[in-house]
């Protein structure tokens, strides 16, 4: 009888045991919501011009140095150090970070990755090339930049002299240090995204944007209550609410701060759920009217001011109901750097004058937004009939088309630069135009302001950028909102408050 009492307690004890396992296991994959059906090889950190790209990339590879989430401040990354010694930037690489098979990531693959990025040099969150080697044009790995050295396991980075931004730049993920192995040595194409220097890395992947991530436990940010595995469950960013039904069929488990749903869809379903934690950064994500090269040509200062008057009454009716939204006739933030004085609000204010001509000439307008645009097609209609306002995927000045009657005169669309002094978003805005200045001359604009070190001096030159796209009408804001995101208790998002990226390792349990 002793025996089989022994036997059944050893029966329960393994039962026990192994239920509580399973259950372990299965708490910890998260599923997340995604809106894009792409295979992991085509995400390149060269080329990010949407926000679901960015979230992507930053989860499977790790720069040099991070942005606290908490206080917007500098912390190490795959650099456990840096300092300026003289007119060098000298960063020591970690030792304890290695790929899921056990490869450590080295000062050879910072190298490596920093000089592709010169030879494909297609990074929209700076202007790397400028600072560190101006004047030479890369054609392959092969050629020297005595200004980018490695020494043992430091990398030593060159700009002349010390420059304010080349720290904060080398956050972005554009400046991902992807191991050497991983790249193809011809094409300089990513070919493996299992052996990443990021948290995560691509276990397996099935057609139609169906990715596993797990988490690489040879990174420094892992911990055993983060997710350890990610399923990324594709959703078509054109159905504007197709993620949020996901979550409540308990088929998803988070809607990230770039999901399609509505944020007065997501704010109403967190309050009638319980069991779902709600995110929500600060007012940093502006929607605007950008007049592309098309639109400044085809349309005089006046008639985009008028433009811009009848988006914002279009947008009125729009965001009417929006309590998640609020009006500005800004782009950068009245409290932050490059806002703007009393004076300059007058300008704007007497070039925004009501006028009586009438605007009948053929417009077109491209949406960059997830989910559908009949809402806003509709409204802006009443205010310009002639309007053709369509879906737009991409930033026109990223895309190539096949003829000149496809090119928007304009497109609306959300950002979240504004809010601070950032390199990596100001350099984005002005690569896509943002500002009404020519290809050429947003290139000179940002050299010069990237190599002055005079914070007010810098600060004065984006104000005046500032003032004047918006007395130009080259741009015309219209409101202003936090990105939102809403996960399945018990996991808890740490997300950051100032920007929109969505750290899948800041979320634990």
């Amino acid at each position: 009888m002793k025996k089989i009492i022994i036997s059944i307690l050893l029966f329960l004890g393994v039962l026990v045991t192994a239920t509580f396992m399973n259950k372990n296991s299965k708490s910890s994959e998260l599923r997340v919501a995604f809106p894009s059906d792409k295979s992991s090889l085509k995400y390149e950190p060269t080329k990010i011009h949407l926000g679901h790209e960015y979230i992507f990339l930053e989860n499977v590879f790790s720069p040099l140095v991070e942005i606290d989430p908490k206080s917007g401040q500098i912390t190490p990354g795959l650099a456990k150090s840096y300092e300026w010694k003289n007119d060098d930037l000298i960063l020591e690489i970690r030792t304890d970070s290695k790929t899921v098979s056990g490869n450590p990531v080295t000062a050879e693959d910072v190298e490596f990755s920093l000089k592709r990025l010169l030879v494909l040099s297609g990074n929209t969150h700076g202007n790397f090339k400028d600072l560190v080697c101006p004047g030479i044009e890369f054609k392959n790995l092969d050629q020297p930049c005595e200004n980018i050295r490695r020494d043992g396991n430091r990398i030593i980075l060159h700009a002349g002299k010390r420059k304010a931004f080349l720290v904060s730049m080398l956050a972005a993920i554009d400046f991902a240090i992807i191991p050497k192995g991983s790249i193809d040595p011809k094409t300089l194409a990513i070919t493996n995204f299992k052996e990443t220097s990021g948290p995560y890395f691509v276990a397996s992947e099935e057609p139609g944007g169906k990715i596993l991530l797990r988490a690489n436990p040879n990174h420094y940010r892992f911990s055993s209550d983060l997710p350890q595995i990610i399923r990324l469950v594709p959703v078509n960013p054109e159905i504007q609410s197709a993620s949020l039904a996901l979550l409540e069929k308990n088929e998803v488990d988070h809607l990230t701060t770039i999901d399609s749903t509505k944020a007065e869809e997501v704010l109403a379903f967190s309050k009638a759920h319980s069991g779902f934690e709600l995110h929500s950064t600060h007012k940093i994500r502006n929607l605007s009217l950008v007049f592309t090269d098309k639109g400044l040509k085809a349309f005089t200062a006046k008639q985009r001011h008028l433009i811009g008057n009848k988006i914002r009454q279009a947008f009125d009716e729009i965001l009417k109901s929006k309590l998640t939204y609020s009006k500005t006739d800004e782009f950068f933030s009245p409290t932050a750097d490059g806002g703007l004085s009393k004076e300059d609000k007058l300008k704007i204010e007497k070039s925004f004058a009501s006028t009586s001509e009438l605007f009948v000439e053929p417009l077109r307008i491209g949406a960059i937004r997830n989910g559908e645009v009949t809402d806003w097609a509709n409204e802006i209609k009443k205010q310009l009939p002639t309007a053709d306002v369509y879906r737009e995927d991409n930033v026109p000045d990223f895309k190539k088309y096949n003829s000149e009657n496809e090119k928007p005169h304009a497109f609306i669309a959300s950002t979240d630069t504004g809010f601070m002094e950032d390199i990596n978003l100001i350099s984005y805005t002005m690569a896509a135009g943002f500002f009404g200045l020519s290809k050429e001359d947003r290139q000179k604009w940002l050299a010069n302001y990237m190599e002055n070190d005079n914070k007010t001096e810098r600060v004065n030159k984006l104000r005046e950028i500032h003032l004047r796209s918006l007395v130009e009408a080259n741009l015309v804001p219209i409101a202003v909102a936090p990105f939102m995101a809403i996960i399945r208790k018990p996991w808890k998002m740490g997300l950051s408050e100032l920007y929109a990226n969505n750290q899948l390792w800041l979320i634990k349990q």
